[in-house]
């Protein structure tokens, strides 16, 4: 019984803070983001803060606030929500896999899985721009490919690779992080090496670019592979 009561007790009082944090949460108290339970942390360096974010259905984040100018990847499938942020009228929408939206800093709300699926998602908070990179972000040449977001932030750009599919060799002049999508195997020729790097991505990695860089993807997998570029200026 002893021992039973020492599980039990330690359990007992994690689970407090979150529930006095709830009861206590409104719009002119909100919550930061590292105190939201339901974002989690993902990868941070001075220039972007990654956050996980799951809302499983029938459920709904505290009131917070976002402080910094974010852009939003959709991971999970279809999920509707209820959006109620201070100063506008509730809105209800889905968001569909894969897509991208970008969140201009300050702003108080929260979110209500309507839907029957979870609602996942990557929030990239942008902390700072890179030195020089709004000069690089003015094109030298013709842009081939069409960003799918682009403001005054950043340049967004979406990859779709079918099995053996293989982008053109293109070069990213910005700083930038790269989001899988999904799940893929990926074969990178990156100009100045000797070989290709062939590389095993679970869904929703991250990896940071820190500067200039030409190279090509090819999926070298058996299912579709889909990342987003987002490339700060």
């Amino acid at each position: 019984m002893r021992f039973l009561l020492s599980l039990f007790f330690p359990l007992t009082f994690a689970l407090i803070p979150t529930a006095m944090l709830a009861q206590s949460n409104s719009p002119q108290s909100p919550a930061e983001i590292s105190g939201e339970p339901r974002h989690h942390p993902k990868f941070e360096n001075e220039f972007v803060r990654v956050w996980d974010v799951t809302v499983p259905a029938g459920d709904t984040t505290l009131w917070h606030i976002h402080r910094n100018d974010n852009v939003v990847v959709t991971l999970g499938d279809d999920a509707s929500l209820r959006i109620e942020t201070v100063g506008a009228a509730p809105v209800e929408v889905k968001w569909k896999f894969g897509e991208v939206r970008f969140g201009k800093a300050t702003y108080v709300h929260r979110a209500m899985n309507i839907g029957t699926t979870p609602f996942h998602n990557m929030t990239i908070e942008i902390l700072k721009s890179p030195v020089g990179s709004a000069e690089a972000a003015k094109p030298k040449e013709p842009i081939i490919r069409a960003p799918v977001l682009e403001n005054d932030r950043v340049r967004v750009y979406r990859v779709t690779l079918e099995p053996g599919q293989s982008t053109t060799m293109h070069t990213h002049l910005l700083p930038s992080l790269a989001v899988a999508i999904t799940a893929g195997e990926i074969e990178i020729t990156t100009e100045g090496k000797d070989k290709p790097d062939r590389v095993s991505l679970p869904a929703a990695d991250v990896r940071w670019r820190g500067g200039a860089l030409t190279h090509s993807i090819k999926n070298v997998g058996k299912t579709r592979f889909e990342a987003a570029d987002i490339e700060l200026k």
